[in-house]
């Protein structure tokens, strides 16, 4: 009961505002007790999944599980075996482990790039359709090498093959992002283990691996197209490629990094553009703290790179984006 209760706190931040997460809010016991039921009789199952479809980054479609009783179970399993999976992923994956991310990504390939000759070439890879092709019976078995206990084996296996209209991992479900890490962690440990990668990142199902040879990267890249296909079951983009450091930087992670210096990724800044434009025209009907959160967040991304330009023509010397944050401020401080 105590890591069901942590679950609900946990799941809950930035939630409270949800009707489904008021009525959990208002009744604790009597919906903790529920799911603490589910689980030790194991009557639990997976709830059926809201497809919503989102356009940024990408077009996609996004699973949704309800708050009770899904989101506070896998927020419960992840306060047990997150610290254990942890220990078994290498130190270069960027996404879904505490204390790492798109930054800490970043400055990983930075430093990287320090080590000028045996930087010189990029291989970029990524993996087509990852997330509806991961194969069910290949994460089972992986979970399998790790977790002993058939409690927890029955649980996260009704997870994993849950009937909620989704064949493989649904992208949005809490523990997708980490099964994916799961799935693809024997790569992670051939390319650093086996062919002694030392400068590769993962993030997601992309990756980047430098070298000082552009024909040994030619070569690995076919050999990872062969692991992935044969271990995995996946298939690996065929866009992926290798190509020389100096003359274009390396587009990853949001970011065009040369070893001087940063820019923000074309297609962002030019998101970045149309949502200034849209708060100009649309000021009227937007709510300020709805203003105030997308220029914040974009002038985060901004700060993390040289574009400083981009920020002083588009928001810092922009009269008409100073005046609109100025009145959005004043009006979520009731002045």
């Amino acid at each position: 009961m105590d890591n069901l209760k942590l679950a609900h706190v946990n799941a809950r931040r930035g939630k409270l505002h949800y009707g489904e997460v008021q009525r959990v809010n208002h009744e604790p016991g009597r919906y903790l007790g529920r799911l603490q039921e589910m689980l030790v009789d194991k009557t639990y199952r997976t709830s059926p999944y809201k497809l919503m479809q989102v356009y940024e980054p990408k077009k996609r479609i996004i699973y949704k599980l309800p708050y009770f009783p899904d989101r506070i179970a896998h927020h419960a399993i992840m306060n047990v075996l997150q610290p254990i999976w942890d220990k078994t992923f290498i130190d270069d994956i960027y996404s879904a482990i505490p204390g790492r991310g798109l930054h800490a990504g970043i400055l990983r390939l930075r430093q990287f790039l320090r080590d000028e000759p045996n930087t010189q070439y990029c291989l970029k890879f990524d993996i087509r359709k990852f997330y509806p092709s991961v194969d069910h019976e290949i994460l089972v078995d992986l979970i399998k090498h790790k977790i002993k206990c058939k409690d927890t084996l029955w649980l996260l296996e009704e997870i994993v093959r849950s009937p909620g209209g989704c064949k493989n991992i649904p992208i949005g479900n809490y523990l997708s992002q980490y099964f994916a890490q799961i799935y693809l962690n024997p790569l992670d440990r051939w390319i650093k283990e086996e062919c002694h990668m030392w400068y590769y990142i993962r993030y997601g199902d992309d990756g980047v691996i430098l070298h000082s040879d552009r024909q040994f990267l030619k070569g690995l890249l076919v050999e990872i197209a062969s692991f992935m296909k044969e271990r995995l079951d996946l298939t690996i983009n065929p866009k992926s490629r290798v190509f020389p450091v100096d003359s274009t930087g390396i587009d990853f992670l949001g970011y065009r990094t040369f070893r001087d210096y940063s820019l923000l990724r074309s297609s962002a800044a030019k998101r970045f553009k149309a949502k200034i434009r849209f708060i100009e025209r649309n000021r009227a009907t937007m709510e300020p703290r709805t203003i105030i959160s997308i220029i914040m967040s974009y002038l985060g991304w901004i700060g993390f790179c040289n574009g400083h330009n981009l920020q002083r023509k588009y928001v810092t010397e922009n009269d008409t984006i100073q005046m609109i944050l100025t009145h959005a401020n004043e009006a979520l401080h009731g002045r």
